[in-house]
């Protein structure tokens, strides 16, 4: 997802400004209109004002209408790149645990560790005891090489923020 450049950036102020301007011709305008005051010169016509202004903010409209399908679309490939990014961590944990030869029981309660859950909430979700979560997780970290959930949890979170080192020792 890339940043408006400094044109796109001052083309948007631009627009934002010349909408402010507007606003106020509009609403002075408006206000003539309700008092019946009279605010035209000699040196221009009010008429040909009125068509600059409604060009000027079409146009305005035009700009910052564009900046915004530019960013929904930026965003809809942020999403799509969080969500595969999301996908290959639970890729690169499930590997993980086969290495580790984790048991079906193990790789949820991994899963549940690695989300932040405590003994508690994991057995009542397991519907198991919090003495039985404690001692497959005690197992998990002896097979993980790690001493608790914290470096369980930092072992992927580190790599991944990292970069490939983890998909490179899979």
């Amino acid at each position: 997802m890339r940043a408006p450049s400094g044109y796109e950036a001052k083309l948007l102020l631009l627009s934002f400004v010349v909408i402010a301007v507007c606003e106020v011709f509009f609403l002075m305008d408006v206000v003539a209109d309700i008092f019946q005051w009279d605010i035209g010169a000699p040196w221009f016509d009010h008429g040909s004002i009125e068509m600059v202004t409604t060009v000027t903010l079409a146009l305005a409209l035009v700009v910052i209408g564009r900046e915004t399908v530019r960013l929904l679309s930026s965003h809809r490939r942020a999403e799509a790149s969080v969500q595969a990014a999301s996908g290959e961590l639970l890729g690169v944990i499930e590997r993980k645990f086969n290495d580790w030869q984790l048991t079906a029981s193990e790789k949820e309660i991994g899963l549940l560790l690695i989300k932040g859950m405590s003994n508690q909430e994991i057995a009542d979700i397991r519907d198991t005891r919090p003495g039985t979560v404690k001692s497959q997780s005690s197992a998990i970290y002896q097979k993980a090489g790690v001493r608790n959930r914290q470096e369980l949890a930092a072992y992927f979170v580190e790599d991944l923020l990292a970069g490939e080192r983890l998909l490179k020792n899979s």
